[in-house]
C-alpha cells in the first residue's frame, strides 16, 4: 500500500534527520555533517512528532496490507511507542552525560573508520562535526540536572578522558594522512573540543556532588518495555522467578560437568585455572580472529546456514571513549543501510596506566577458552551472520531493515552456543566448562536486571552477584553491571536468555510441523528472513505460512 511505505519513508526520514548520528551508524550518510539539535525545545518538539506520526501509523487500515506491509506495521508502532515511553520515563538528556559524550565518539569515529567515502570526504565531514562540538557539549551541560544519578557522572567522566584520548590519538592520525590544508583544519578544530571537553569535566565534578537521581527505571517502565517492545507475556515478578529457575538449574548442570573433570576441585577452581591459559595481550585479535574461522568452518560442515557471499568479519581495537562499559569487546555488525557486509569484532585492549592486578585479570578474562566460547556468539553464525542475514532480507522493508529487538538479536546469539554444543563443536572440557558458566551468567543476568530496576539492588550488590555466583573478575563484574544500568538497558541483560527459549520452542514446533521435511538449515535460514523482529512476530508470520 503506497500510504503505509510513503508513512514509512517519512518517519525514516525523520528519524535520521533528527538523530544524525544514529543515521552514521547505521549506514545514512546524508547528514554527515550535523550532529543533531539538543536544545530542550527541539526535544519537546521530536517528542510532539512521534506523538504525530503513532496517531497516523495506527489509523492505517490493515484490511488489504499484505503479510511485509503488516509486518512493517507492527514494527513501527512498536518502535514509535517505545520511544515515546523512554522519552517521558527516561528523560536521557538531563540525566545521562555519558550519552552525550560515547554519542559524540561515535560521530567521530564512524567517519574515521568506515570506509564509505574517500578519506578526504569523510575528513571534510568530521571537519563540520569536530566544529560543531563545542555547542553540543554546551548543550549537554545546559541540558544536565541534579536527577543525574551519581553514577552516570562517573561514566561521563570516564568517557570524557576517553574521548580525549581519542581526539588526540584517533583523529590526529586520521588528520595526519590527509592534505595539509585540511589537517590545519582539523587541528584547530580539535583545539575547541578539548576545550569544551575540560568544561565539560569541570561541570561534571561539580554535578557529582549534588546528583541525586536513580538508574533503577522501576517496575512499571521495565514492564512496557517486556510486554510492548520486547512482546512477552510476562512482567517483571515473573521474569525473576523465570531467573532464579534457571539459575538454579545452569548451577547443577554446570556444578555436575565440573564433578566428573575433576571431583576435587569446585567448577569455579577448575574455570579459574582455565583462565591462566591466555594469550599475551597484542595477541588478543589473532586469538580472536582464529576462533572465529573455526566457528565459520563448523557452519560449513555442518550445513547450519547460508553463508552469503561477500560477507566477512575484522578484528580491531576499540575505541578509547567506549572502554569504560565494555571490558571484554562488542560487536560491530555490518550498517544496515551501507553497502557491504563486513562487521567488526572491536576488542578492548589492555590498559596501559592499570594496576598490575587490574591488568592480570583483563589478560585471564580474554583466555582462549573464552575465546571459542563466545566467538561463535559474536560471528559465526552469531551476531555478524545474524545481521548480514537481516540485511539482505530487508531491501524491500526500510522499516524493518531500521528496526532490531534485542531479544531476537542476543536470544539468536545465545541460541547459537547450544546449537554448538548440539553440533559438537563445543566439546573439549576447558570450552565446556566456560559454555556452562557462561550460561549460568545470562541467566544470574536476569536476576541482576529485575533487581537493579525493580527490586532496589545496588551497584555493589550486583558485582559481588556477578563475583560469587559466576565468578567473574572484578574488572569484568564492575563493566558488566556498569552497563545494566544505563538509561536504555533495563531488560536488556534478559533479553538474551528469554530470547534463545522462545526461538528453542519456536523451533521444536517448526520441526513438529515439518516432519520428515524437517532441516535445521532451512529452519535458521527462515528464521533470519525476516530482519530482527521480537521473536513473538517472527513465530506468529512463520506458523502462520502455508
Amino acid at each position: 500500500m503506497a500510504q503505509l511505505q510513503n508513512l514509512i519513508d517519512a518517519y525514516l526520514a525523520f528519524v535520521f534527520e533528527s538523530d544524525p548520528i544514529e543515521a552514521t551508524r547505521l549506514g545514512v550518510h546524508d547528514y554527515d555533517q550535523l550532529l543533531g539539535e539538543l536544545g530542550l525545545d527541539a526535544v519537546a518538539g521530536q517528542a510532539a512528532k512521534r506523538e504525530d506520526f503513532l496517531r497516523r501509523f495506527r489509523a492505517v487500515e490493515t484490511e488489504g496490507l499484505n503479510a511485509d506491509e503488516r509486518m512493517d506495521l507492527q514494527v513501527a508502532i512498536i518502535d514509535l511507542e517505545t520511544a515515546l515511553r523512554r522519552h517521558v520515563d527516561q528523560r536521557i538528556w538531563e540525566r545521562a552525560p555519558y550519552w552525550y559524550l560515547e554519542r559524540l565518539g561515535s560521530a567521530f569515529s564512524n567517519l574515521i573508520s568506515r570506509k564509505f567515502a574517500p578519506p578526504e570526504e569523510r575528513g571534510r565531514r568530521l571537519l563540520f562535526r569536530l566544529q560543531k562540538a563545542p555547542a553540543y557539549l554546551a548543550a549537554a551541560q545546559a541540558n544536565l540536572t541534579d536527577q543525574t544519578p551519581r553514577l552516570y557522572v562517573e561514566m561521563g567522566l570516564t568517557a570524557a578522558r576517553g574521548l580525549q584520548s581519542f581526539l588526540d590519538e584517533a583523529v590526529t592520525g586520521f588528520a595526519a594522512e590527509l592534505p595539509n590544508a585540511l589537517e590545519a583544519d582539523l587541528r584547530r578544530a580539535m583545539s575547541g573540543v578539548q576545550s569544551a571537553l575540560a568544561d565539560l569535566v569541570a561541570f561534571l565534578k561539580e554535578l557529582g556532588g549534588r546528583a541525586r537521581g536513580r538508574f533503577a527505571c522501576g517496575p512499571d517502565h521495565f514492564d512496557f518495555l517486556l510486554q510492548k517492545f520486547h512482546q512477552l507475556d510476562m512482567d517483571h515478578a515473573s521474569l525473576y522467578e523465570f531467573g532464579l529457575e534457571r539459575v538454579a538449574a545452569d548451577k547443577a548442570r554446570l556444578e555436575a560437568y565440573a564433578r566428573k573433570q575433576d571431583p576435587c576441585r569446585s567448577w569455579a577452581e577448575q574455570i579459574d585455572r582455565v583462565k591462566e591459559d591466555h594469550p599475551r595481550p597484542e595477541a588478543f585479535k589473532d586469538s580472536y580472529g582464529r576462533e572465529m574461522m573455526l566457528a565459520r568452518q563448523h557452519c560449513v560442515e555442518q550445513d547450519l546456514i547460508t553463508l552469503p557471499e561477500g560477507e566477512i568479519c575484522h578484528m580491531v581495537w576499540l575505541p578509547t571513549y567506549l572502554r569504560a562499559s565494555l571490558p571484554i569487546a562488542v560487536m560491530g555488525t555490518t550498517p544496515p543501510f551501507e553497502p557491504g557486509l563486513e562487521s567488526e569484532w572491536l576488542i578492548t585492549p589492555l590498559d596501559a596506566n592499570a594496576s598490575p592486578e587490574r591488568q592480570k585479570q583483563h589478560m585471564r578474562d580474554n583466555c582462549y577458552a573464552f575465546a571459542r566460547s563466545i566467538a561463535l556468539h559474536e560471528i559465526y553464525p552469531g551476531h555478524h551472520l545474524q545481521k548480514v542475514h537481516h540485511k539482505l532480507a530487508t531491501q524491500n522493508s526500510p522499516m524493518r531493515r531500521y528496526f532490531s529487538s534485542p531479544v531476537f538479536v542476543e536470544g539468536w546469539g545465545l541460541y547459537t552456543e547450544d546449537l554448538f554444543e548440539e553440533t559438537g563443536f563445543i566439546h573439549e572440557p576447558a570450552v565446556m566448562l566456560f559454555k556452562l558458566r557462561n550460561a549460568l551468567w545470562r541467566s544470574v543476568r536476569v536476576v541482576i536486571d529485575t533487581g537493579l530496576h525493580t527490586r532496589g539492588m545496588d551497584f555493589d550488590e550486583a558485582v559481588e552477584l556477578l563475583r560469587k555466583e559466576v565468578c567473574l573478575d572484578t574488572h569484568m563484574a564492575e563493566g558488566e553491571v556498569r552497563r545494566y544500568t544505563t538509561h536504555n538497558n533495563p531488560t536488556y541483560p534478559s533479553s538474551y536468555l528469554v530470547g534463545k527459549t522462545l526461538i528453542q520452542e519456536l523451533r521444536e514446533e517448526w520441526r513438529q510441523r515439518q516432519g520428515d521435511s524437517y532441516r535445521l538449515k532451512d529452519f535458521h535460514d527462515r528464521l533470519l528472513s525476516y530482519g530482527s523482529p521480537p521473536v513473538k512476530l517472527i513465530a506468529g508470520w512463520m506458523l502462520s505460512e502455508r
